[in-house]
């Protein structure tokens, strides 16, 4: 059986093993209350949870420096992160909560290599008929960076390799006729989405709402999408950044 990793994340962070900011001992406290009472009517599924890190730990391969061609290790904050947004359902239906995550971290922490790995997660393992994967940016060569990456960890994995294909301009599951494909918000291809998942990278370099309102907005004939942003710290205030930032705060 799994383990629970949010509780024991904080765990570490209550006895200091891992150090961490206030917002982020507020949101683990936040997490491990409703482990312990649960609101109505919203519990957490262990096994819900935990799917997407088995998938990524039993598919998704490194691509590159030494341990190219290795299996995917997660780190426990990535683990307790992934428990968090997959693992809280609703009682009847199933469905997740989560459908909306920001996530800040700093560099080197990994941050494409799990982007990359939930992307395909969503796009093979979900469970999502015909799903919509899109790695988003402000430029096409940022929105490639975490497609690109998807793409390398296929090419190293004999599983995913079997049954993803690389097209022209996406990945193919024909499976369930599903795609993952890098957009921008310059790209004329932005109306008429459908999209199941949404990794929108770097979000402190992306100017104006438009591209995060119109992401969102394609996302609403889904039951259980998920719009993921991932940053690190930027210099770019006064825009999308800093009014998802105070909104996260204020959750």
């Amino acid at each position: 059986m799994a383990a629970n990793y949010i509780r024991l994340y904080w765990e570490k962070i209550q006895s200091g093993e891992i150090v961490a900011c206030k917002r982020l001992k507020q949101q683990y406290q936040k997490l491990v209350d409703e482990l312990d009472n649960p609101r109505d009517p919203w519990v957490f599924d262990l096994e819900c949870g935990s799917r997407p890190i088995d998938f990524i730990e039993t598919f998704c391969r490194h691509s590159k420096g030494k341990w190219i061609g290795e299996p995917v290790r997660l780190e426990l904050f990535q683990k307790a992160f992934l428990q968090a947004v997959f693992g809280f359902v609703h009682k009847e239906t199933g469905l997740r909560r989560c459908r909306e995550v920001f996530m800040m971290v700093g560099r080197k922490n990994g941050k494409s290599t799990l982007m990359a790995a939930l992307g395909l997660y969503m796009l093979v393992g979900d469970g999502e008929g015909g799903a919509e994967v899109f790695s988003v940016a402000t430029k096409r060569d940022q929105a490639r960076i975490v497609f690109t990456e998807a793409v390398n960890m296929v090419s190293q994995s004999p599983a995913l390799s079997k049954h993803v294909r690389k097209r022209k301009t996406d990945l193919y599951f024909p499976v369930t006729f599903a795609k993952y494909e890098p957009l921008a918000s310059e790209s004329n291809s932005l109306d008429g989405l459908n999209s199941h998942c949404i990794i929108m990278d770097e979000l402190h370099a992306i100017k104006d709402r438009n591209l995060y309102d119109v992401m969102k907005q394609s996302m609403a004939a889904r039951q259980q999408p998920l719009l993921c942003m991932i940053t690190t710290a930027g210099f770019v205030r006064e825009c999308i950044f800093d009014d998802i930032y105070d909104y996260a705060c204020k959750v």
